[in-house]
C-alpha cells in the first residue's frame, strides 16, 4: 500500500514536472469512468430486451428493480404497452451509447492536449537538462544517442502516459462486464474468473522476456545512430580510404540487429492475442458446458441471459487483451524509459558548480595552487600545477601533445570544474564565481572551430548583441572582410553543417573575428594559427597581436611566430609544470624548452 502510494506521489511529481495538470488528468479518467459506466447501461440493457424479443412480450419489466421503478413513472404521463416499453429500452440503449461516446470523446481530447504538451515540455526540459551537463559529459556520450532520447524516446514516455490512462478505461470496463456477468450467473462467472490467473501467469513471462528484449534493443538502436552520426560527420574520410563497402557492411550488420531485435518484441507481443484466444476457447467449452447443465436442471428461461453473457464475455475477453497489450507496450518502451530517467538523474553528469560572486573583470592574475586533475576513473592528467597568469601579459603555454596544456584552458573557461583551492581569480577561488560572469570577460580562439550550419554572421556574432560597424570592424580586423564581400551573399552567405562550406584559414578567421567581437580582457588562444597558410598567416597574427594588445593573454601553440614575443612562457611535461620565464630566459637556461627548442617542435 505504501508502495503504491509512492508511486503515486512520484507520478503525480513527473507530470507536474512536464507541465501536465494532474487535476486534468484525474478528470480525463475520470470521464473514462463514466463512459465504462454508460457502455455497462447499455449493455445491461440488453438482457430484457433479448429476452422480450425471445418471448414477444416486454411486460416483466415493469417487475424488474430500476428499469421498472422508470416504466413506472413513465406511465403516469404515457401508456406504457409492450410497443412503449420496447422503444423504452431501445432509447436507454442509444442513449447510453450516445453519452459514452462523448465521454470516450472528451476523454481522448483531454489527454491528448495535456499529452502533447506534456511531451513539448519534457523535450524542453532535456534539451535544457543537457545544456546543464559538464563538458566532461559530452566527451564521453554518443550524440546521436542523446539526439534519439530527445526525439524519438521522449514520444514512448508520453506514449506510455497515454497507455497507463487507457489501460485504466480498459480496468473500468472490465469491472462493469464483470459485473453484468456476475448478475447475470455468478457460477459462470467464477469459472471466467479461473482463467484469468493462466493468462496472468503466461502474459508475466512474456512481459519480462519483452522487457529484456526492450533494453537490448535500446543499445543496438544506440549503435546505429552512433554509426550514422560517425559516418555522416567523417564522410570525407570514408571516401578518401575507400571504405563506402566496409561501411555499408557494418551498417548492415547493425541495422540488422535492430530489425532482430524489433522482430523479436513483434514475436512476443503479437503472441498474446493467440495464447489469449485459446485460453477464452477453453473457457468458453466448459461455460457451454455448465449453461446446458444449469438449463437442463434449472426449469427457467435463462437463455437471453446466457445469450448477453457471451456478449459480455466477448467484450470482457476484447477489454482483458488490450489490458495485457498494454503490459507489453509497458515492457518494450522500458528500454527507452531507463534511457531518459538516466538524463533526469545526477550521476555522471559532471555539473559544473557555480559561486555566488560576481566576477567583474581581472584585476592582478590567475594563479594555479597545486592543481591536480583527471578525467573519469583516469589517470591524472595534470599534476600538481602551479604558476600565475598575470594580468595584461601574453603568457604562452607549452609541451608535448598530450602534456594537458588544452586542459589547464578548459579548466580556466569552467568547462570542467577543478578541485577546491586550485585556480584562484585575484585571490579568490575560480569557483566562488558565477559561471556566466567569468565567462563575459574571456574569449576563446580554439584550433577545432565551432560553427553552426548558420550564416557567417550569425556565426561571428553569436551571442552577442552587436552593431553592423562593430560587426564589420572585427571583420576587417580578422582579415576577412574580402573574402566575405566575395561571397555572393556577403555576411549573410549560409557556411553548411559544421563550416563545410570555409576552407580551414577561413573557418580560424571567422573564429578571430568571434573573439574580437566580444572584446573580452582575457584572450585565450589555443592553437589560433594552426590551420592557416603562410600567405595569410602573416595577417592573421597582425589581427591577433592587435587584439592582444592591453589584454591578458593565454596562448596554447607550437609554432614560434605565436610564442616569441610572449611575455612569459610556461613549460608543461607530462601534467607537470617544468619551467617558466621569456624566451631567452628559457634558452638561455637549456632545461626542457631549450630541448624542445632543439628539436624545433615549436616550429
Amino acid at each position: 500500500m505504501v508502495k503504491s502510494y509512492n508511486r503515486l506521489v512520484k507520478l503525480r511529481e513527473f507530470l507536474v514536472k512536464i507541465k501536465i495538470n494532474p487535476g486534468s488528468f484525474v478528470a480525463a479518467i475520470f470521464l473514462s469512468c463514466l463512459a465504462a459506466i454508460f457502455e455497462g447501461i447499455s449493455v445491461g440493457v440488453l438482457i430484457p430486451m433479448v429476452k422480450g424479443i425471445l418471448s414477444m412480450d416486454f411486460t416483466f419489466v415493469q417487475s424488474m428493480p430500476i428499469l421498472g421503478m422508470a416504466v413506472l413513472f413513465l406511465s403516469r404521463f404515457f401508456v406504457m404497452s409492450n410497443i412503449s416499453i420496447f422503444i423504452f429500452l431501445i432509447s436507454i440503449i442509444f442513449i447510453s451509447a450516445v453519452l459514452k461516446n462523448i465521454f470516450q470523446y472528451t476523454y481522448v481530447i483531454l489527454i491528448s492536449r495535456q499529452l502533447r504538451r506534456g511531451s513539448n515540455s519534457m523535450r524542453k526540459m532535456i534539451f535544457d537538462r543537457y545544456l546543464t551537463f559538464g563538458k566532461m559529459y559530452f566527451d564521453q556520450s554518443n550524440a546521436g544517442h542523446l539526439s534519439n532520447i530527445l526525439i524519438n524516446f521522449t514520444s514512448f514516455v508520453t506514449q506510455q502516459l497515454k497507455g497507463a490512462a487507457d489501460l485504466l478505461t480498459q480496468v473500468f470496463l472490465l469491472i462493469v462486464y464483470l459485473t453484468i456477468m456476475i448478475m447475470i450467473d455468478w457460477r459462470l462467472s467464477i469459472i471466467v474468473i479461473t482463467i484469468l490467473p493462466v493468462l496472468g501467469f503466461v502474459m508475466k513471462i512474456l512481459v519480462n522476456k519483452l522487457r529484456e528484449t526492450s533494453k537490448n534493443y535500446v543499445v543496438f538502436y544506440n549503435d546505429l545512430g552512433g554509426k550514422i552520426s560517425n559516418i555522416l560527420s567523417c564522410m570525407p574520410l570514408v571516401k578518401l580510404y575507400s571504405r563506402e563497402k566496409e561501411e555499408s557492411r557494418h551498417f548492415a550488420l547493425v541495422s540488422k540487429q535492430i530489425e532482430d531485435m524489433e522482430f523479436s518484441m513483434d514475436k512476443k507481443q503479437y503472441l498474446v492475442n493467440p495464447i489469449q484466444e485459446i485460453t477464452v476457447l477453453v473457457a468458453v467449452v466448459f461455460l457451454v458446458g455448465a449453461m446446458s447443465f444449469i438449463l437442463a436442471n434449472e426449469k427457467i428461461n435463462r437463455l437471453a441471459g446466457f445469450l448477453v453473457f457471451f456478449y459480455v464475455l466477448r467484450m470482457f475477453q476484447r477489454a482483458f487483451a488490450n489490458v495485457n497489450l498494454f503490459k507489453t507496450f509497458f515492457a518494450t518502451a522500458s528500454g527507452p524509459v531507463a534511457s531518459i530517467l538516466d538524463i533526469l538523474d545526477g550521476k555522471d553528469k559532471f555539473f559544473i558548480p557555480e559561486g555566488t560572486k560576481n566576477f567583474s573583470g581581472l584585476s592582478k592574475d590567475i594563479e594555479f595552487k597545486h592543481l591536480n586533475f583527471n578525467y573519469k576513473d583516469e589517470r591524472k592528467i595534470l599534476k600538481d600545477i602551479s604558476f600565475r597568469i598575470e594580468k595584461g601579459k601574453a603568457t604562452a603555454i607549452v609541451g608535448p601533445t598530450g602534456s594537458g596544456k588544452t586542459t589547464i584552458i578548459n579548466l580556466i573557461l569552467r568547462f570542467y570544474d577543478c578541485p577546491p583551492g586550485s585556480i584562484f581569480i585575484d585571490d579568490i577561488d575560480i569557483r566562488a564565481f558565477t559561471l556566466s560572469s567569468i565567462k563575459k570577460h574571456m574569449a576563446l580562439v580554439a584550433q577545432n572551430t565551432l560553427l553552426f550550419n548558420d550564416t557567417l554572421k550569425n556565426n561571428i556574432a553569436y551571442g552577442l548583441d552587436v552593431s553592423e560597424a562593430a560587426l564589420l570592424d572585427a571583420v576587417k580586423k580578422a582579415r576577412l572582410y574580402d573574402f566575405a564581400m566575395s561571397l555572393q551573399d556577403k555576411l549573410d552567405t549560409c557556411i553548411g553543417d559544421r563550416g563545410i562550406r570555409l576552407s580551414g584559414g577561413e573557418k580560424q578567421r571567422v573564429a578571430i573575428a568571434r573573439a574580437l567581437l566580444k572584446g573580452c580582457e582575457i584572450l585565450i588562444l589555443d592553437e589560433a594559427t594552426s590551420s592557416l597558410d603562410t600567405k595569410t598567416e602573416r595577417l592573421i597574427q597582425e589581427a591577433v597581436d592587435e587584439a592582444m594588445k592591453d589584454r591578458t593573454a593565454i596562448v596554447i601553440a607550437h609554432r614560434l611566430s605565436t610564442i616569441k614575443n610572449a611575455d612569459k612562457i610556461i613549460v608543461i611535461d607530462d601534467g607537470r609544470f617544468i619551467e617558466e620565464g621569456s624566451l631567452n630566459e628559457l634558452l638561455d637556461r637549456k632545461g626542457k624548452f631549450y630541448e624542445y627548442w632543439q628539436e624545433q617542435k615549436f616550429y
